[in-house]
């Protein structure tokens, strides 16, 4: 079951998984479901067509009142809390509903926007949720859009060999899951933030969201500076890898054979997370995912482009040659991601040919042709622009790095 259909994303993704063999979609604006021929994206159907699906116009509180069916998976996207009449969807009578609608070992998850609530708030919600659900767990990417997961038993072992099969499948989920960033199984563990002992020790002296204190999300400006020192305890790479080996939940279900090399995934997260909220050096992460992964998304990423950017840039690119200036940057992120350095450094020549190499263009070209062998290029080119190049950190860094492994001598002040 999806409460709130949203573009219909998550229910074209929920599609996607292996043996669904229905999925019931409620959501409260018949609009929003007559719009969902209007919503287009990569490999993406309009999932009302699919025969396993029945749309309910219901609010969906009511309807999970309403209906006696049990669920495999209730899963929910709906309104940030504190838009008018959310907060009763994110209160412990709610996620109690939920988990009496699951079956035995079922599984719901629920959207926690944490960017957009006080900590306290965050955490009367996180308590409500594990009140609901004694075995609570806690994801997310390299931001501060949570995912609270919650079983309705002890959890099932998860088989190695299925989990992989996510990602060998043509049919199966693993186009969708490689464009948000999980390429790999181990990277699906990365993703961990907390169980419920976590939850039990940070919200101690929390009173949970309930649907008689609903003023317990105050209407209140959230504060960055407090959330971003919350969440970033749960991002460090050193601490994560420590809870999620000590989770008693975790060592039920997740396969031991898939933990080694965690540690890296982990710190590939950390480092997307304090670049977007923080900064950072973009050329040394650029130079950890490119020569010491195979990871594509973060490579993306750190360029400035994405899955969806990238595949519009090279339907553009076959219908133009050369292809259009605004899309080059994309198509030299996309040629990185697949470990194409020729290919990236033709794409940056001919943006040099049309006079349109920018500063950072400059750094990354001089960077590539150091990785292919060519430090002369490299050299003539930074010497050329030298007079352009601006002095910081990440330049010094990435002058430093160039010097001691390949011998590249930077321009002279």
């Amino acid at each position: 079951m999806l409460i709130c259909y949203g573009c219909g994303v998550t229910a074209d993704a929920l599609l996607h998984g292996p043996n669904i063999k229905r999925l019931d979609i409620v959501d409260i604006s018949k609009e929003v479901l007559h719009l969902a021929d209007f919503y287009s994206g990569i490999n993406y159907s309009n999932p009302l067509r699919d025969p396993r699906v029945r749309a309910v116009v219901q609010d969906g509180r009511f309807f999970l009142q309403a209906s006696p069916r049990q669920y495999d998976i209730i899963t929910g996207e709906p309104p940030p809390p504190k838009v008018a009449g959310s907060v009763n969807l994110y209160t412990e009578e709610f996620f109690s509903l939920m988990k009496s609608r699951l079956k035995e070992d079922g599984i719901a998850t629920f959207w926690l926007p944490v960017n957009q609530l006080k900590v306290e708030e965050s955490k009367a919600i996180l308590r409500a949720f594990h009140n609901a659900f004694p075995n609570a767990l806690v994801w997310a990417s390299a931001d501060q859009q949570w995912i609270m997961m919650g079983i309705n038993g002890p959890g099932q072992r998860v088989n190695e060999e299925e989990l992989r099969r996510l990602w060998s499948e043509p049919a199966g989920p693993g186009q969708d899951l490689r464009r948000v960033g999980v390429e790999v199984p181990q990277q699906l563990a990365a993703l961990f933030l907390m169980d419920g002992e976590e939850i039990d020790r940070i919200t101690r002296d929390v009173a949970p969201l309930r649907d008689n204190y609903p003023k317990r999300l105050s209407d209140g400006v959230w504060n960055d500076e407090a959330n971003f020192q919350f969440t970033s305890t749960y991002m460090d790479a050193s601490s994560a890898v420590e809870r999620f080996g000590w989770s008693p939940i975790i060592n039920r279900i997740w396969p031991e054979t898939l933990n080694n090399s965690l540690k890296s995934f982990f710190s590939v997260r950390e480092m997307r997370y304090l670049s977007e909220t923080i900064g950072g050096n973009e050329w040394a992460e650029l130079d950890l995912y490119l020569r010491h992964s195979r990871l594509r998304v973060p490579v993306l990423e750190v360029l400035g482009s994405d899955g969806l950017r990238l595949s519009i840039a090279e339907r553009a690119a076959k219908k133009s040659q050369p292809p259009p200036l605004e899309i080059v940057q994309d198509l030299v992120a996309g040629a990185l991601a697949q470990r194409d350095i020729n290919g990236a450094i033709r794409l940056l020549e001919n943006k040099k040919d049309r006079s349109s190499l920018s500063l950072d263009d400059t750094y990354l070209l001089t960077y590539l042709y150091c990785l292919n062998g060519e430090v002369d290029k490299a050299e003539a080119l930074a010497a050329t622009n030298a007079a352009a190049a601006k002095k910081n950190s990440s330049v010094d860094w990435l002058w430093g790095k160039l010097q001691s492994e390949f011998g590249f001598h930077p321009p002279a002040d």
